[in-house]
């Protein structure tokens, strides 16, 4: 394999990391940061539906570059418990996806592993 090949998977492996996901996509135990809420800008229009709804999730604290941990799942995957600064958020799995975050970290601690797969 050429240099330039190992190089251009080492990149890639760097922006796979480094992408945003949604919030929803977000194990129990992983950490992120909070890129965006709502599909766009347009999106926090008060009047659309989607709007309405990422208005009161950033009502609600989930504001860009704030720190975003998945504490635990429902037995049936849906909704997850998230703590946000110093308080615990309950969302589904539709509401968590309207929220763009950046994971900072992945490797899930065994009690939050634990507490995922007891739920």
């Amino acid at each position: 394999m050429s240099t330039s090949a190992l190089t251009r998977r080492a990149a890639d492996a760097r922006s796979a990391e480094t992408a945003d996901t949604p919030l929803s996509d977000l194990l129990p135990g992983a950490r992120a940061i909070i890129t965006a809420v709502g599909a766009d800008a347009a999106c926090l229009d008060p009047g659309a539906p989607h709007g309405r709804l990422a208005r009161r999730l950033h009502d609600l604290g989930l504001i860009p570059g704030r720190a975003i941990t998945a504490r635990r799942r429902a037995p049936l995957g849906d909704p997850t418990v998230f703590q946000v600064a110093d308080y615990e958020l309950c969302l589904r799995r539709h509401d968590a996806a309207l929220v763009t975050v950046r994971v900072i970290d992945d490797a899930p601690d065994p009690a939050a592993r634990a507490a995922g797969a007891a739920s």
